[in-house]
This record gives C-alpha cells, sequence and structure tokens, in this order.
C-alpha cells in the first residue's frame, strides 16, 4: 500500500537451490541437513560475523545447540538459574538446550578461531521446514545489504522473524519477564506484519532464497 515510502531492496543472488551457502565473502556459510537429522543447520561463524545473532527470544520453540569447532559462548540475560545466563561451551562438550521463552542470544568467543555450530529444534519435524526458509530469507537478505552497504530495514528483519515466531528482543528493565515477552512480539507484528508486509510491501520469503522444500529425506 505504501511500498514507495520504503527503502530500495538490495539486489537479491539467487541461493535458492544451494545446500551450503557462503557468506561475507567465503568467511562464514551455513549447511542444511536432511529431515530427520538430530541438527537442521551448520553455521561456521568467524569471529565479529552477522551469523551472532542479537538479543531476541523463541516464543514456543526450544533449540538445541552442538559446538562441533571452535569455542562459544550462550547468554540468557533473564534466565532464573544464575549459573545458565552466561555459558561458554566448546568442541566435545554437550550440547545446551535453550527452553522458549527466554531471551538469548550467542557469539564466537574467539578472536581468531571459527566457530562451528550445529542447531536442531525440539520437535524437528513441526518445525524444520519454517525455520530452513527463515535462515535462507534472514542471512541471503543481510548478506546481500552488506555487498551492497545498504542498512537492512527492521521492518524487513521484523517481518522475516515474524515467520518463526521469533522477535528481537525489547527488554525493558523493572518489568516482569513475561511482559517483555509480549512487548517484544508485539513490536514484531506491529513492525512487520502490519508495517512492513501490509503497509510497505515487503514480503516474508523471496523465491531467490527460498523455492520451497528441498532437503531430502533420511532413510
Amino acid at each position: 500500500m505504501l511500498s514507495f515510502m520504503r527503502g530500495s531492496n538490495p539486489p537479491r543472488r539467487n541461493t535458492a537451490s544451494q545446500a551450503r551457502i557462503e557468506y561475507e565473502d567465503g568467511k562464514s556459510w551455513q549447511e542444511f541437513s536432511p529431515p530427520g537429522s538430530e541438527y537442521l543447520v551448520r553455521h561456521s561463524i568467524p569471529p565479529g560475523s552477522m551469523f551472532n545473532p542479537p538479543l531476541h527470544l523463541h516464543l514456543f520453540q526450544t533449540e538445541r545447540f552442538r559446538c562441533v569447532a571452535g569455542a562459544g559462548v550462550w547468554h540468557q540475560p533473564t534466565h532464573p538459574d544464575a549459573s545458565k545466563r552466561r555459558v561458554v561451551m566448546r568442541a566435545g562438550d554437550p550440547h545446551i538446550t535453550l527452553q522458549a521463552g527466554l531471551f538469548h542470544r550467542f557469539e564466537n568467543a574467539s578472536g581468531d578461531e571459527d566457530l562451528v555450530v550445529e542447531i536442531g529444534l525440539d520437535p524437528e519435524s513441526q518445525d524444520a521446514e519454517m525455520e530452513h526458509r527463515f535462515f535462507r530469507n534472514f542471512f541471503g537478505y543481510l548478506e546481500d545489504c552488506r555487498v551492497q552497504g545498504t542498512e537492512p530495514s527492521l521492518f524487513q528483519l521484523e517481518l522475516f522473524l515474524w515467520t518463526v515466531d521469533g522477535p528481537l528482543a525489547i527488554p525493558v528493565p523493572g518489568i516482569p519477564n513475561w511482559l517483555n515477552w509480549w512487548i517484544s512480539r508485539g513490536f514484531m507484528v506491529v513492525l512487520g506484519k502490519w508495517i512492513g508486509e501490509f503497509l510497505l510491501g515487503y514480503r516474508a520469503s523471496y523465491p531467490e532464497y527460498y523455492s520451497g522444500p528441498m532437503r531430502k529425506r533420511v532413510d
């Protein structure tokens, strides 16, 4: 409706058919596993990478992380157990599980070594293709913005996040965590769905990034 008011979209690379996608001039990549695998996707994350996500939450989804190489640090600042608010995991350590509804982020803990991490969902069969579409669109868009030197649109990012119920965290000090949960979700819906999609004409998925299920099922 008001698409003339939005910023211009960067030219999109066509990566929809690639099972392994490279980013940041080949310094980082993501690779998708077949359905039925324990982990949905593997990321290789260099220091300072765009794959180090900001603080966010998953409204209804539990995530599992396994460190394959390097070291990472996971932050859950609102976790009721103080010992789990900052967890360092190295290759060979047991996987960690992040429960739905808790603010969290993770990052490469090394200044000179890549972090290779696998991400799984609970349950995998319910959410895997939805997440598959999200990862391709979200990071494909960020990469194209990076290459073109343009700032990503917050409205577009929140619309991508709306597809997986995973809003950016908007923590307000001094109020209960459940209320921050609703505030973050509300901003995502308003900025992403109402303004981003309905008013500005952004799309929740682009065929250059995602063209439908492509992963072969594990026998």
